[in-house]
């Protein structure tokens, strides 16, 4: 049902973007910057940001891609969330924030641009981060992780806690490598796909209870498929 959801869409979005200019076909040039949305039905991926999502299309990045010629298009993707009181006031006196980010500079070598049609292979930097806290009224602060539902309390008298990585901070670089197709329907409007191989490498937060440290930091790597922009819409803005 939630492919088929998918397909309807996207022909919807066809229909409506070819209505607005009959001259489709129309391949960008030298000197254009554009805009595009990506998504995907898959979930998110990298670090696992809301993998287990179950919306018909997540959110995957801000895109923005110029054009220095027919051949090379550098680009810059940004995605960042900032989130207070993540646990929803379900304990008034704590307060959780989380700040995370992710900017994924790169570059476009495309092989084919001509009569709407736009295939390429593209290779980017991954620069991403977390930061989480928990401040609260009646019990002891952290930083660097969520206590995922303890008294921060008992945690104390747990030297060797586990945090689950969805909880806790890091920071992270990596790589991603990818290819992909476009349509422009017209002269302002497009559609595409990308799918890609990444990987991360990086270190979680060191845990801090009231000033104090806890817990240290530990190394992690990550790879994978990268679908979160396997699904793409965009413009031209200039």
């Amino acid at each position: 049902m939630q492919k088929l959801l998918l397909v309807s869409l996207m022909i919807f979005l066809t229909s409506a973007i070819s209505a607005q200019d009959d001259s489709g076909g129309t391949s960008p040039s030298s000197g254009e910057l554009l805009i595009e949305i990506t998504s995907s039905p898959f979930g998110r991926d990298v670090n696992n940001y809301s993998s287990s999502s179950t919306t018909l299309l997540n959110f995957g990045q801000f895109r923005a891609r110029y054009f220095l010629n027919d051949v090379l298009v550098p680009r810059l993707g940004i995605w960042f969330a900032i989130d207070d009181n993540k646990d929803g006031m379900s304990t008034p006196d704590v307060t959780q924030t989380v700040s995370q980010f992710m900017f994924t500079p790169g570059v476009e070598y495309h092989f084919l641009n001509e009569n709407g049609f736009t295939s390429y292979a593209a290779l980017d930097v991954i620069i991403s981060s977390r930061s989480v806290k928990q401040t609260s009224e009646t019990d002891s602060d952290i930083s660097g992780a969520l206590p995922g539902g303890s008294d921060v309390s008992s945690i104390i008298s747990q030297p060797n806690q586990s945090f689950s990585f969805n909880n806790r901070g890091f920071f992270g670089i990596g790589a991603m490598g990818a290819v992909g197709a476009d349509y422009h329907f017209s002269s302002r409007f497009y559609m595409g796909a990308e799918i890609g191989f990444y990987f991360v490498t990086g270190k979680s937060s060191d845990v801090e209870i009231d000033g104090t440290l806890y817990q240290s930091g530990i190394k992690f790597f990550e790879s994978g498929v990268k679908t979160s922009n396997s699904f793409r819409i965009g413009f031209k803005l200039l």
